[in-house]
């Protein structure tokens, strides 16, 4: 019996070490430890739209949304100060609220969405903006070129230009 408690002890123990180091891949725990939590993964979860108890995470600086069924990203996600790398990769996100353009972003993953432009208030995302994925995202040289230049000291990665005229 005493094994048992002292087992069951070590893997309590271990459980809530797990969740002070700030990683998350469950809403309902993150909830739990609100001011604990710097990176949000929820990858995976059917989500058609990013939950609003997101922004009750004041010290989110890693926020993982890909491959959900997410079409619209809410403006209120630039409430989230401290965040620097979001992923929504393979979503269905057409557009970004320019008001993230307000965020500390270093790294933005966008690729397998139907995003092919950005509002020019994006623009002053250009020197803190390290990575920025697009690929699997069809454009054609313009909307590329547009792109390059709306972020010149970006590292972007794009997929090869379509021969799609719009």
């Amino acid at each position: 019996m005493n094994k048992l408690i002292i087992i069951l002890f070590v893997l309590f123990s271990s459980f809530c070490q797990g969740q002070t180091n700030g990683y998350f891949n469950n809403l309902d725990s993150a909830l739990a430890y609100p001011s604990k939590v710097t990176t949000l993964d929820l990858e995976k979860r059917k989500l058609k739209e990013i939950p609003k108890e997101i922004l009750e995470f004041k010290n989110l600086e890693k926020l993982i949304l890909k491959r959900n069924r997410i079409k619209d990203v809410p403006k209120e996600i630039s409430e989230l100060k401290k965040l620097h790398y979001l992923d929504l990769a393979s979503n269905y996100i057409e557009s970004l609220p320019k008001e993230l353009s307000v965020l500390n972003l270093d790294t933005l993953i966008l690729w397998d969405n139907r995003i092919r432009n950005f509002d020019s208030e994006f623009g002053k995302m250009s020197n803190k903006l390290k990575y920025l994925d697009l690929r699997a995202i069809q454009m054609n040289k313009q909307e590329q070129k547009d792109i390059k230049a709306l972020f010149p000291n970006t590292n972007i990665r794009l997929a090869y230009p379509c021969n799609c005229n719009r």
